[in-house]
């Protein structure tokens, strides 16, 4: 069961992929998401360090073309990020950092945010259903 608590901040300059990755991620069953369109934004949405953003999902141009204080956010998905070597932006390092060579996708997003909100643990041992009526039969010879 996602925490519902989780907020998200997405940042890209198109409008429809901000929007495809809301919707991505509504499917996994998180609503408190806040699309904005340019860095700045996300700046002034993330200024206030006693209120910080759970995650922060951006496109590379808009990470990497920036100077100036980084967003106050615990985890950080940055996708068509294409130089993926060891420097970060400066700045105190998220707890986790993502880069992603293009568009995250659902199998992206759904293992990134499994890695920030893992899911519950089952309770008690499941039993498949053929494995239920094999321990029903006699057992050959007896």
């Amino acid at each position: 069961m996602p925490n519902k608590a989780l907020t998200i901040l997405i940042a890209d300059e198109q409008h429809l992929q901000r929007l495809h990755i809301e919707k991505m991620l509504n499917q996994l069953g998180y609503h408190r998401i806040v699309p904005v369109q340019t860095f700045e934004e996300v700046q002034l949405l993330t200024a206030i360090p006693a209120q910080p953003f759970d995650v922060l999902i951006i496109n590379a141009a808009l990470a990497l073309d920036t100077c100036g204080p980084q967003p106050q956010v615990h985890h950080v998905l940055i996708y068509d990020h294409l130089d993926l070597g060891p420097d970060t932006p400066g700045g105190k390092a998220p707890a986790v950092l993502v880069r992603l060579p293009g568009v995250p996708d659902n199998v992206n997003l759904e293992h990134f945010m499994d890695i920030i909100d893992p899911p519950a643990a089952t309770t008690g041992l499941r039993v498949l259903p053929w494995l239920r009526e094999l321990s029903r039969m006699p057992a050959p010879g007896v």
